[in-house]
C-alpha cells in the first residue's frame, strides 16, 4: 500500500480522530455490524483494543501464510485483502467486519488463522489497530503529529515503537509499505 505523505497524514488523522471519538462518544457504538456467530463488533471493540506481544506472535505467524495465499490466489488480484481503504475509509467497524467475513469465508485464509491459533475477529482487530498505530508512530517520528490525539490508544503507538522492525516487516509482507 503506497501512500504519499499527505495521504498518510490524512489517513492517520482520520483514524486517530475516529478512535478518539469512539473512546469518548457512547452513541458512536450503538450501530454494531454483525459478524459470524459472535456478538456484533462495535466501535468499543476497536477503540478499546490494545496490541500485545502474545497476539502479535499469532498475527505474524498467520500473516506469513496469508501473504503467501493472497499472492498466489488470483481472487486477490482485483480485490486485495488489505487496501488503502483500510487506512482511509474511516468506518473502522465496517472495515473490520468486512475483513472478518473475508477471512472466515476463504478456506485457505481460515486455515492459516486456525493454524496460527488466532480467530478472524482477533486478527482483524489486531490488523486495524496495528495499521493505525503504525501510521501514528510514523507521523510522530516525522513531526507531522506532535502527540497522539486525546482519547486515541497511546499504548498501541508505544507497542509499535517498541516492535518497529517486526511491525514494519509484517506490514510489508502483507503489501502495506510506508
Amino acid at each position: 500500500m503506497q501512500m504519499t505523505c499527505s495521504t498518510r497524514t490524512t489517513s492517520t488523522l482520520v483514524i486517530l480522530a475516529s478512535m478518539a471519538v469512539w473512546a469518548t462518544n457512547p452513541t458512536a457504538a450503538q450501530a454494531p455490524i454483525p459478524t459470524s456467530s459472535q456478538a456484533p463488533l462495535n466501535v468499543y471493540d476497536l477503540a478499546d483494543y490494545r496490541l500485545t506481544s502474545e497476539v502479535f506472535e499469532h498475527f505474524v505467524q498467520a500473516s506469513g501464510r496469508i501473504a503467501e495465499i493472497t499472492r498466489q490466489d488470483s481472487a486477490f488480484t482485483y480485490a486485495p485483502l488489505f487496501t488503502k481503504d483500510v487506512a482511509l475509509d474511516g468506518d473502522a467497524v465496517a472495515m473490520a467486519s468486512g475483513l472478518i467475513a473475508r477471512l472466515e469465508n476463504h478456506t485457505g485464509l481460515a486455515a492459516a488463522l486456525q493454524a496460527a491459533k488466532i480467530t478472524p475477529r482477533e486478527y482483524s482487530k489486531f490488523a486495524l489497530g496495528l495499521v493505525a498505530a503504525h501510521l501514528a508512530h510514523n507521523f510522530l517520528k516525522t513531526g507531522a503529529l506532535q502527540r497522539v490525539p486525546e482519547g486515541a490508544p497511546t499504548t498501541n503507538v508505544e507497542f509499535v515503537k517498541t516492535h518497529e522492525v517486526e511491525v514494519t516487516a509484517v506490514l510489508e509482507q502483507l503489501g502495506m509499505r510506508d
